[in-house]
């Protein structure tokens, strides 16, 4: 049994969530997906928990922002402004820094992983198997049948495990709608002959309507979903208590948007 998470965008609560939970459990791995920075007010500490708990941890778009300004083309005002907050509060400068920008700098936004025990190889992308950092799989991305099959065509493995944009669920390969994976517990049961794309959705900013947090557990057979209630208040109060942060961003949480 493995952890797939992504998109902790800094939300310490969210994180220390799912990771007491993962304890409990006994889940021993944990990959992260990408985008550990951005939207929260807590860089430092997110990247720390996942440079101590995470065995896999790719770069996401938002972390490659802080690490290049060129990356943060298209942006908007609201993500910008929490990149330049990520990044005074890791200031470069620093010595004591210069650990975590190393890290950082060393991610890349797709890999193949070996889970071990017998199991296949799986890919993991931040956010598609053709663009890894960038290209949007939003749940409406089968309206264009081209489009789904070519990342099916560039996809080096049976199963890519993705995320970026924030709402969990599958396609499968010659099926154009998107399974949403909805609730505690929902459940993707793997074909044997099949090929998926596979969201493992969002810790730090769920985005489905459900404000609690999201990730995917996955045993070589089958990939369930998490969605745990956290303290999305003191998050958001967080936020709300750096000056340099817009209010939406913490407002946004309690709603799941």
């Amino acid at each position: 049994m493995l952890a797939l998470v992504s998109d902790l965008h800094a939300n310490l609560e969210a994180v220390d969530a799912a990771w007491a939970d993962l304890d409990a459990a006994g889940v021993p791995e944990v990959l992260c997906l990408g985008d550990v920075i951005g939207y929260g007010a807590s860089p430092r500490e997110v990247i720390e928990r996942v440079r101590q708990r995470c065995a896999v941890c790719l770069l996401g778009n938002h972390d490659a922002a802080l690490l290049d300004d060129r990356e943060a083309l298209g942006f908007n005002e609201r993500a910008l402004q929490a990149i330049d907050f990520s990044r005074r509060a890791l200031d470069p400068e620093q010595e004591s820094n210069w650990p975590l920008w190393d890290w950082l700098g060393g991610l890349v936004p797709a890999m193949a992983v070996d889970p071990g025990a017998g199991g296949e190889e799986i890919s993991l992308v931040h956010a598609s198997p053709r663009s890894p950092l960038m290209e949007y799989l939003l749940p409406n991305a089968g309206s264009r049948a081209d489009r789904l099959a070519a990342n099916f065509a560039a996809a080096d493995h049976r199963l890519t495990f993705f995320g970026h944009t924030h709402h969990p669920g599958w396609f499968a390969e010659g099926d154009p709608e998107f399974h949403r994976a909805e609730g505690d517990g929902a459940e993707l049961v793997l074909e044997p002959d099949r090929r998926y794309l596979i969201n493992v959705g969002s810790v730090g900013q769920p985005r489905d309507g459900d404000p609690r947090l999201a990730f995917a557990l996955y045993d070589g057979g089958t990939v369930r979903w998490r969605r745990l209630a956290y303290d999305n208040e003191a998050a958001r109060r967080r936020i709300l208590a750096a000056a340099d942060l817009p209010d939406s961003l913490g407002d946004r949480l309690l709603a799941g948007r």
